[in-house]
């Protein structure tokens, strides 16, 4: 079964989704699609070239996060991936129309219908290059075997070699618009299973830093190639050194 696209949903709760909203539309340089009539709860971001692959969701519980999304081509090929991945260990916990389901080690995903998006999106700002291009699936200690060895038997993709031993990539194929990357989480984290959204600034780190303070977002941690951050909705994610596909 094939994966055609990789999405990243953008989790808000409904007190906080106009805010967060107009904050992801403005630093992704992303308008927004039109609201679909029996799911007002999501917005597509549409980017100025290429094909959407960030959307926003709005939610009635739990906190802000963000999810990845396989895409496929239809109906039955939901169905078929789905069978796969519960065969692989996943848990399915929803169907409405998608399936919704945690892997073995608890991470969040959905599989969704589609096909017809090829062109991955521009890099925002030519000037200063950067994108949301990856999303990161945090792992407790544990599963994060478990879940590196998933991934790779449901999307068929070779694992890299690790550059940190906490980290580990896929040889995915190039067109596709994210990069997952797989995070072991501390011994002692206990917040559970959960994603975050990477994007990438190449040599623009601390300009884009303070584009995202100004803009309403609040930093966690400040490092030499990285800086953690929360959106207004309390949304944690991350501005790296890694350039841009």
């Amino acid at each position: 079964m094939t994966i055609k696209w990789l999405n990243a949903v953008i989790d808000i709760p409904a007190e906080h989704f106009d805010e967060a909203g107009e904050f992801w539309v403005q630093l992704t340089n992303s308008t927004r699609g039109e609201i679909h009539p029996d799911h007002d709860e999501f917005v597509h971001l549409l980017p100025e070239s290429g094909d959407m692959h960030l959307e926003l969701q709005r939610i009635s519980s739990g906190p802000a996060g963000a999810h990845l999304d396989l895409v496929v081509d239809g109906i039955d090929e939901i169905a078929a991936l789905t069978e796969q991945a519960e065969a692989l260990g996943a848990t399915v916990v929803a169907r409405p129309g998608h399936t919704v389901l945690h892997t073995p080690g608890g991470v969040p995903f959905c599989i969704v219908p589609g096909g017809s998006e090829f062109e991955r999106a521009s890099v925002i700002d030519a000037e200063r290059p950067h994108a949301v291009d990856q999303i990161c699936l945090d792992v407790p200690y544990e599963h994060f075997d478990a879940d590196v060895e998933f991934w790779s038997a449901l999307t068929g993709w070779d694992i890299n070699d690790p550059s940190l031993p906490e980290y580990r990539s896929f040889a995915q194929p190039e067109e596709l618009p994210l990069r997952i990357l797989i995070q072991r989480l501390g011994e002692d984290d206990t917040r559970g299973a959960r994603s975050h959204l990477d994007l990438s600034s190449g040599t623009h780190l601390g300009e884009l830093t303070e584009e995202h303070r100004a803009a309403g977002g609040e930093v966690l941690e400040a490092h030499t190639h990285w800086t953690a951050m929360t959106d207004p909705a309390g949304m944690v994610y991350c501005i790296t050194t890694r350039p841009p596909f």
